[in-house]
């Protein structure tokens, strides 16, 4: 499970929309600019660089998170593994699956022509199915965020109580 601290910002129909707490970083490559800790890929300080404003994401509140609550959330490893195939192996794949196809099964035309044409129908082909993909996925909870738990859970903080 990747996890990340963030804020919930607005609720609704049993989501969260939730921003991301500032310095977040996975808690998979712990990277950070704290000394003690091991430096990571710095994905999230890369990524700050081309952002304007802060990202909101939208996320299954399990936990019935409130408007300021500071949460966990967290996305199953697997989900990245296979969005990611989805999106990058496969119109690769794809691609290079009609390029050669269409060289050998058209033979009659030029072999350049007929490759970029595979090519082509099997980028075609793959942009079909990563929307087909993306409508399922988008549907599927073990491709979605999720709140997992309050960020102070289990956390003791004193308060002076005055008489």
């Amino acid at each position: 499970m990747i996890e990340m601290q963030a804020r919930v910002v607005a609720v609704e129909n049993g989501m969260a929309v939730v921003e991301p707490m500032s310095g977040g970083s996975c808690s998979s490559c712990a990277s950070s600019s704290n000394a003690t800790q091991s430096p990571g890929c710095g994905a999230d300080q890369i990524g700050q660089i081309f952002t304007l404003k802060a990202k909101n994401y939208r996320v299954i509140n399990s936990i019935s998170s409130r408007i300021g609550d500071e949460v966990i959330i967290g996305i199953e490893d697997g989900a990245i593994l296979r969005g990611s195939a989805a999106v990058y192996m496969l119109p690769l794949a794809l691609v290079f699956i009609g390029a050669t196809t269409a060289h050998y099964l058209l033979p009659h035309i030029n072999a350049d022509l007929a490759s970029i044409t595979g090519a082509a129908l099997g980028f075609t082909i793959s942009a079909l199915w990563l929307l087909r993909f993306n409508q399922r996925a988008s549907r599927n909870p073990h491709y979605q965020p999720v709140i997992l738990r309050n960020a102070h859970a289990g956390t003791f903080i004193l308060k002076e109580v005055k008489r």
